[in-house]
């Protein structure tokens, strides 16, 4: 039989209990009013509302606002019903942010632990240690993706929160998870549930004069994707049906209008004998799809005009080449960089070699940018890789070669080339310019009919025969 202090003792125990469970609930609750609190401050048109229908309520009384309330509720149904997409990018999307605004950070601290997210050894941490980053603000974009911006902890930096994404993203039980620096002591984490690039993305407008937004595709947030292509060079690596041809025309597509006005020449290089870009050879103003003597000979060309540039430039005193009709820029598209030497001789490989380093260390400042695809960024373009600024990862083989193409650290940013689905060919991820951010973005997708068009819109028209002259009887009859 228990003795009168074990009874004692197990009656302290169940009342310690209970009144942890009130402090817990206690604590829940002041959690979602200061979340509700924060969430509306943060909206100034939802307090609007609120005060509008506070005053209403006071005013006219319960049952004409309930009313109302219902028609509003009924119209929001029949406009997602009717509209979806629409109705989510000016209602649904504010609606679901101010939901998660207040869901999250109740739950957000078991999701945190649990994901690893402390500042210390997580097991010499109490239940109430404050610890681990803080929910601020919570976004749903019109892509449908959760944007969570954390203030972190002392002790926590943003490659903290890189080395845990998978666990966040399994927490809340996304399909992908990354990290968006913001400002000092804050990073954007970024959930995405449903692939908002799973649609095929259709060509866009042209592009600027200056060349400083070509436009590709779309980013995953839903805005336009378009890359610099001026003072730059691109490459774009991704495995064999990846969807390289897809970023390839997608830029062609972008750059016709330049092409048009004279200020912009494009070149084409395909060791594939024309199989990839021979159906748009019109666009160019070279082509060369022949051996690999003459694909040396084009870049060689091109070598000669870089160093002509050069001259000029120094001669008037400019840095940069200002792209104009006489003195056009030049985009030269290289398909498949490592075949260009795959089956030459040794003495055109090095031929081909040093025009190559020439231009990728040279070209920009004299208005020449290299574009050129690879399927092997660790095996086909070694030597290269690094020369290239700016460059697109689409569906990779394996892991490592993330870091191989984006830079170190991509991959813990949420880069994830080797996830992608090969029936989403032309989705991969870049890294916006002049940060560590990383986006993942889909290439606008031209059909055979698309490309056949925009082929016949620069075919030459035929010239009109000078007209004959017609012997005729002499007007001295002579």
């Amino acid at each position: 039989m228990a003795t009168n202090g074990e009874r004692a003792s197990g009656a302290d125990d169940l009342a310690s209990m209970a009144l942890d469970g009130v402090v817990e609930t206690v604590s829940l609750l002041v959690s979602a009013i200061a979340a509700l609190a924060w969430s509306l401050l943060r909206r100034p048109l939802l307090v609007l509302v609120g005060t509008v229908v506070t005053a209403g309520w006071l005013r006219f009384g319960a049952e004409p606002l309930a009313v109302a309330a219902l028609g509003v509720v009924v119209a929001l149904v029949i406009w997602r019903i009717i509209a979806p997409d629409v109705y989510f990018s000016y209602a649904g999307r504010h609606l679901a942010g101010l939901v998660r605004g207040v869901v999250y950070p109740i739950i957000w601290r078991r999701l945190a632990r649990r994901a690893g997210l402390t500042a210390y050894d997580a097991r010499s941490l109490r239940e109430d240690d404050p610890d681990m980053p803080a929910i601020v603000r919570v976004r749903v974009t019109r892509a449908r993706v959760e944007r969570i911006l954390l203030r972190l902890p002392v002790g926590m930096s943003p490659d903290d929160v890189a080395t845990r994404l998978d666990h966040i993203a399994t927490a809340f039980r996304a399909s992908e998870a990354r990290i968006v620096p913001h400002k000092p002591g804050f990073v954007w984490v970024e959930l995405v549930h449903k692939d908002p690039l799973a649609r095929v993305v259709t060509p866009t407008g042209g592009a600027d004069p200056l060349l400083s937004a070509v436009p590709l595709g779309r980013n995953e947030d839903g805005s336009l994707w378009a890359v610099r292509l001026r003072g730059t060079h691109l490459l774009i690596a991704g495995a064999t049906g990846s969807g390289k041809g897809s970023v390839l025309w997608a830029m062609a597509f972008g750059l016709r209008d330049l092409v048009r006005r004279g200020t912009v020449e494009i070149w084409g290089i395909d060791p594939k004998g024309g199989m990839e870009l021979g159906p748009g050879k019109n666009l160019f103003a070279r082509f060369e799809a022949g051996s690999p003597e003459a694909m040396c000979a084009t870049l060689e060309d091109l070598v000669t005009l870089k160093d002509e540039r050069a001259r000029a430039l120094a001669d008037v005193g400019l840095r940069l080449h200002e792209p104009t009709v006489r003195v056009p820029h030049v985009v030269v598209i290289i398909d498949e960089l490592a075949t260009l030497t795959a089956f030459a001789e040794r003495a055109v490989v090095r031929r081909i070699e040093q025009a190559l380093g020439l231009l990728l260390t040279q070209g920009r400042a004299c208005g020449i940018t290299v574009v050129a695809a690879v399927q092997d960024p660790g095996k086909d373009v070694v030597t290269w890789r690094d020369l290239f600024p700016t460059r697109i990862a689409l569906r990779l083989d394996n892991p490592i070669q993330t870091d191989m193409v984006l830079g170190d650290g991509a991959r813990d940013l949420g880069a994830r080339p080797d996830h992608i689905s090969e029936l989403t060919p032309g989705v991969g991820y870049v890294r916006v310019e002049g940060t560590r951010a990383i986006r993942r973005v889909r290439a606008a997708y031209l059909d055979d009919d698309a490309l056949a068009a925009l082929n016949q819109t620069f075919v030459t028209p035929p010239t009109e025969p000078a007209p004959v002259a017609v012997a005729g009887p002499d007007p001295q009859g002579r």
